[in-house]
């Protein structure tokens, strides 16, 4: 059993000197098995542009030393971008949830606060929710108003021809002092009717992309990029959420599957977003589509 806290923290660069403002990392606190890096830039054309509209994006990776997390593992991550900083944060791997010797829970606490004109790219990889596993994470996130956010999440429910184990996720996003977005997810044998049509339909990938910013209309209807390939129900719904954000979620059969579909999604938007009008499939108004529920 592991208790580990890392923790990252981000400033603009006070410097005075040519060419846009730039992003330097003020803390980098790795804690064994969470080790954070310093990493080069390979996101999709649209992220970056999207990203480094404030300020140039620095690059950050979360590698796991170790297996897991396994049951009785207690690991938190804090993550602060600073006031008009810009942070791209990723994972080297997909985290597989593993069991352990006594059957014991492990949990993940992430701690997230964005300050005015800040801007986070969070991309983790996904989630396996192996089978035996017991694992609760929490995630809450703090934005200024002003701040910006790109969130993508998957998760996989037990590895290829597996049941998972019981996994469960909280997911919570406030702008200033209002609630933007606050959802909990819950699979296996712990949350009964995980699989039926009001949670996942029996799809063994789940993701979703989370984008707040100011400047973005909201669009109404799914994003091209979900409708394509077949055009099968639960392929992905938006939702405008009653702030300056949208919400899109997709399930799909397969990782590679959904992180396609959300990958196209996520461009329609950005695209949108940075030409100041909808991206193809996408159209503007005040109805919105509700996203898949999730239990």
């Amino acid at each position: 059993m592991h208790s580990a806290r890392a923790r990252l923290a981000t400033e603009r660069d006070p410097r005075r000197g040519g060419g846009p403002p730039r992003t330097r990392v003020r803390l980098l606190h790795s804690d064994w098995p969470l080790m954070l890096r310093r990493t080069l830039l390979a996101e999709r054309a649209a992220v970056i542009d999207w990203a480094e509209r404030e300020a140039t994006a620095t690059g950050v990776h979360l590698t796991a030393g170790g297996a897991g997390p396994c049951g009785g593992d207690r690991l938190g991550l804090e993550v602060r971008v600073g006031a008009g900083s810009t942070l791209v944060l990723g994972e080297v791997s997909a985290t597989v949830l593993l069991p352990g010797p006594h059957g014991e829970e492990s949990r993940l606490h992430i701690d997230i606060r964005v300050e005015a004109g800040g801007t986070l790219v969070w991309l983790p990889e996904p989630v396996i929710a192996a089978h035996g596993c017991r694992h609760r994470t929490r995630i809450h996130i703090a934005l200024a108003p002003g701040a910006r956010l790109l969130l993508r999440e998957e998760v996989l429910c037990g590895r290829y021809g597996e049941q998972p184990g019981a996994f469960r996720q909280r997911l919570r996003a406030v702008v200033g002092d209002r609630p933007l977005y606050d959802q909990e997810l819950a699979v296996g044998p712990d949350a009964p009717g995980w699989a039926g049509p009001a949670v996942t339909a029996g799809h063994h990938a789940i993701g979703s992309v989370l984008v707040v910013d100011p400047a973005m209309d909201l669009p109404t209807s799914p994003p091209a990029g979900l409708r394509s390939g077949g055009g099968g129900a639960g392929e992905g719904t938006v939702m405008p959420l009653a702030g300056p954000g949208l919400l899109v979620g997709s399930l799909a059969p397969d990782s590679t599957t959904l992180r396609r579909r959300l990958d196209a999604a996520l461009d329609d938007i950005l695209t949108g977003v940075l030409t100041g009008r909808p991206a193809e499939g996408l159209s503007r108004g005040p109805r919105p589509v509700s996203a898949p529920a999730r239990g």
